[in-house]
């Protein structure tokens, strides 16, 4: 009867855990979403100031002067689809505030890097880099 209860209570912890892990799975889905929404709008603006481009030249600019080398890092260590939409918007966005900064109105040759990394549970990083300017 004692090894019927302790199968019972491993069921219940088992069952209660499996919820738990769900509905943080869910948390935190909603809250890539909500802050994927909100960095939407930041981007939106910096390239109004920034132009970004992914060659080494802007069309009808002229380059007048070389920054150097910026780049922006995800915060978020991507597990789910809604956290990978959400760590190349960040990376992104850090990469748009950094050149801006630094007095660049135009980033060439960005390049965008993910990384997977860890044993048990996989999870990503995005990187974007460019070469901050001024374009005239």
């Amino acid at each position: 009867m004692s090894d019927f209860i302790l199968f019972v209570v491993v069921i219940i912890f088992f069952v209660g855990g499996v919820k738990c892990v769900n509905s943080s799975i869910e948390g935190r889905i909603e809250e890539a979403v909500n802050k994927a929404k909100d960095i939407d709008a930041k981007i939106a603006e910096m390239k109004n100031k920034i132009i970004i481009v992914n060659g080494s030249s802007i069309p009808e600019k002229r380059i007048i002067k070389t920054i150097g080398l910026v780049r922006g890092i995800s915060d978020t260590k991507a597990t789910t689809k809604e956290e990978f939409a959400l760590i190349e918007k960040e990376a992104l966005y850090n990469m748009l505030k950094e050149a801006n900064n630094q007095g660049a109105n135009a980033i060439t040759d960005i390049k965008l890097t993910t990384g997977t990394y860890g044993s048990e549970w996989q999870s990503s990083q995005a990187i974007y880099t460019g070469t901050a300017v001024v374009a005239e």
